[in-house]
């Protein structure tokens, strides 16, 4: 054993953080501490001293250390990986060893204890366990090339079950380290250095008690939402994994915040299963009383979750039954001052092809030429368009055909239709960006055939969101572009599918903070809509091609899809999570798809109804024998 008053030469340690030999306090390839020796630490063992017991063991590295004392990472003969925790007394490394038995299977108990001089040491062994937060480093880091069901599986799920158990024994912890939390290759989990345990019924706990962790901690852990820490701290831990795991992302310092949740996952990572997102989105809610009241009901939801996103993988092309509602209303409010309805919709559906199409259409109020009434119902006309495209067997033709007047035409006398739709993805993406595309046109044309030599800014143009659901049997093809929004409900869940076209989002898209995003001048403002030109030196109007988001979903019996317009979620409720929880309940508690819709519209309008409202609401059921409203 290495005497404490030895002097350490540092010449020749390996950095515990890169591997380089170096000399000196400071690593000289990555800049890590070493820490060497000062004669005020002369009792204490530093990195590169070695340690003997049951084996000989080397020290590392520092670790941090909540309790008095020193933690070390060690490294025996054989690579074994151990942690070394020294205290001045014994009667520490006891306390230690209790708060390791209170965690049972879960913690990680001393293979030896000792002496080193007049200190004590314990050495725990590792084993091939891996912190959460090195994993989701990795994750991070490979963000291309893996597979959200794999990162929940692996990481998450253990976790969970973890805190289930603790909390199914009435017991809580009150903050959690993602740097002492390992996760071995058989999914067992362990706490490097073990948390205080507190019973369920000590709760709420007295700030001294609680433990922070930027960007793993929830809002009341720093003394926010009351301060009241229970079971729902816990919750936020995994659920914040669960989260930034979905996304590919660095934790976020907001999600101690208390008033702005996290973003849709989505937002950053397209591979994320709408269910997972769900169950994320709800475990990290700012507000605790919004949150699973428990570990044991978010593992619920977790492997619900999982269980029908690899089912929704798995399922095949087949026939389902739909159940379809709509509303369109002005909004109590918005009617007073602005008597024009803004929002359009289309809805067709055959029933013996099982094929549909569906469409809502949000015009943009503030307009210099042109008015969003006549945006989306532009936006409407060319969903007709398409529609007897479909209806007529083929989806040939880019140019609009202007000689329908959706007032006056009617699909009789198409002869028996024959419908058909693109076979693959690519093919029916095509086909929405071609209506979309076409409305873009249209629009443009309203406004060259009134004034022939534009003289604006092609800004001040009329403009229309649109969101469209293409389905086809149980494969629903779905794209948007604005901030009109495309929901899928489910299992007591609600997960947004559509991305917000608006500047705070592109933001958000583009690295920045969520706080940063979300103050900047003009957050609202759309950045793709239809309705984008150029103007070319004769003053003559360019349509912009469009750039939707595109998305194919296999529905499956359970399923409700809802489209709608932003008077719905934007005065739903008392911020847009509370209405999204009321919009889910809405639709859930109804008895069918047109009562859904119509009680949504309620929804809104004892919001405030200070926007036109729109929605169309399929419920997807058994019975392939199709009911619409």
């Amino acid at each position: 054993m290495a005497s404490a008053d030895q002097t350490v030469d540092m010449t020749g340690i390996h950095c515990p953080a890169c591997g380089t030999v170096t000399a000196g306090p400071y690593c000289h390839n990555c800049g890590f501490a070493l820490e060497g020796r000062s004669s005020a630490d002369d009792r204490w063992p530093q990195p590169g001293d070695r340690i003997d017991g049951d084996a000989a063991l080397y020290l590392r590295g520092n670790l941090q250390c909540v309790g008095p004392g020193r933690r070390y990472l060690a490294e025996a003969d054989d690579k074994a990986r151990f942690e070394v925790y020294v205290a001045e007394s014994a009667e520490v490394l006891a306390d230690r060893a209790k708060a390791v038995a209170a965690l049972g299977t879960y913690g990680l108990p001393a293979r030896w204890t000792g002496r080193y001089g007049e200190l004590h040491y314990a050495a725990v062994p590792l084993g091939e366990g891996t912190p959460v937060a090195e994993a989701l480093a990795r994750i991070i880091a490979e963000r291309d090339h893996n597979e959200a069901r794999v990162i929940v599986e692996r990481w998450v799920l253990p976790l969970a079950r973890c805190v289930a158990d603790l909390h199914a024994e009435d017991k809580i912890c009150g903050g959690l380290d993602p740097t002492e939390v390992l996760i071995d290759d058989q999914g067992r989990c362990r706490f490097r250095w073990p948390p205080t345990l507190h019973d369920r019924a000590d709760t709420p706990l007295a700030p001294r008690r609680r433990r922070v962790h930027r960007g793993f901690s929830a809002p009341e852990l720093y003394g926010r939402c009351g301060g009241g820490v229970g079971p729902r701290a816990d919750v936020f831990f995994v659920g914040v994994l669960l989260y930034y795991g979905l996304a590919r992302v660095a934790p976020m310092t907001e999600a101690g915040h208390s008033v702005d949740r996290l973003p849709a996952p989505h937002i950053y990572h397209a591979d994320v299963p709408p269910e997972l997102g769900a169950v994320a989105r709800r475990a990290v809610s700012p507000v605790p009383e919004r949150r699973y009241p428990d570990g044991e009901a978010l593992l619920a939801a977790l492997e619900t979750a999982l269980e029908v996103a690899e089912l929704r993988r798995d399922t095949g092309r087949g026939p389902i039954g739909v159940d379809v509602g709509h509303e369109l209303h002005i909004g109590v409010l918005k009617g007073q001052y602005a008597p024009q309805n803004q929002d359009d919709l289309f809805l067709a559906y055959h029933v013996d092809s099982s094929i549909g199409l569906f469409v809502v259409s949000d015009g943009v109020s503030i307009s210099e030429f042109g008015s969003g009434d006549i945006a989306s119902s532009c936006v409407r006309q060319e969903a007709l368009n398409g529609w007897r495209l479909i209806l007529d067997g083929h989806l040939a033709g880019d140019e609009p055909d202007d000689s329908v007047d959706v007032h006056d035409e009617t699909l009789a006398g198409l002869g028996e239709p024959t419908p058909t739709l693109p076979l693959d993805f690519e093919g029916r993406c095509r086909f929405l960006a071609s209506l979309l595309d076409q409305a873009n046109r249209r629009i443009g044309q309203l406004v060259q055939q009134e004034i022939p030599h534009f003289p604006g800014q092609p800004e001040g143009i009329m403009a229309a969101t649109a969101v469209t659901a293409l389905l086809e049997g149980n494969r629903v093809t779905l794209s948007s572009i604005g901030d009109s929004r495309i929901y899928l409900i489910r299992d007591g869940h609600i997960s947004q599918l559509s991305i917000d076209h608006d500047l705070a989002t592109q933001l958000l898209r583009l690295g920045r903070p969520p706080t940063v995003a979300r103050s900047f001048p003009a957050a609202g403002a759309l950045i793709r809509c239809v309705g984008e030109f150029d103007k070319d030196p004769d003053h003559q109007l360019v349509p912009v091609p469009l750039q939707p988001e595109f998305l194919e979903l296999m529905v499956m019996p359970g399923d409700t899809l809802l489209l709608c317009s932003d008077g719905i979620p934007d005065y739903g409720g008392y911020d847009e999570e509370d209405a999204e929880e009321r919009m889910r309940q809405c639709v859930e508690s109804a008895p069918g798809a047109p009562w859904a819709a119509f009680e949504l519209m309620v929804l809104a309008n004892r919001g405030g109804g200070g926007d036109n409202i729109s929605c169309i609401v399929l419920r997807f059921h058994d019975d392939d024998r199709p009911r619409a409203s």
